[in-house]
């Protein structure tokens, strides 16, 4: 047998067999650590004083706590849109409950939202930001009949 022929012949062989275990297993673990470092990369944004660095995540994440702290709703999303370093603009999920005035709410998510981004970007930045802050209704948190009293 040629040695073009055994190759053929090798790689016809392992196109039969199913990879090994530890095979699929590296290759899964590789698989999720990759998506695991890209869900948790940052980007430094701009701000206001160029000695100072933020990156999205500790903004995303500053703008998480004080909404849930401040806004009392939990927070399913924040997302930064961005240009250039520059944050653009940002889209806040939130969750609500059946009796909420989704207007005010989403009205104190934004005025927290600014203040964050003031704190974080400066004023000139962070008041460019805060002009494009949507706010989404992304799912209805129900009260446990322990909690209104009603069984």
């Amino acid at each position: 047998m040629s040695d073009q022929g055994s190759e053929k012949w090798i790689v016809d062989a392992g196109r039969e067999l199913d990879p090994p275990a530890s095979d699929v297993e590296r290759l899964t673990a590789k698989v999720i650590d990759s998506a695991r470092r890209l869900s948790h990369s940052r980007s430094e944004l701009a701000t206001d004083h160029t000695s100072v660095v933020v990156t999205d995540r500790v903004v995303r994440r500053v703008i998480m706590i004080e909404i849930r702290r401040q806004v009392s709703r939990p927070v399913l999303e924040v997302a930064l849109t961005s240009e250039e370093r520059e944050v653009t603009g940002v889209r806040l999920g939130l969750m609500c409950r059946y009796d909420d005035d989704l207007g005010a709410l989403a009205d104190r998510a934004r005025g927290v939202t600014a203040e964050v981004l003031a704190a974080t970007l400066g004023d000139v930045r962070g008041a460019r930001a805060a002009s494009r802050v949507d706010v989404d209704w992304m799912d209805l948190d129900w009260p446990s009949p322990s909690s209104t009293g009603k069984n």
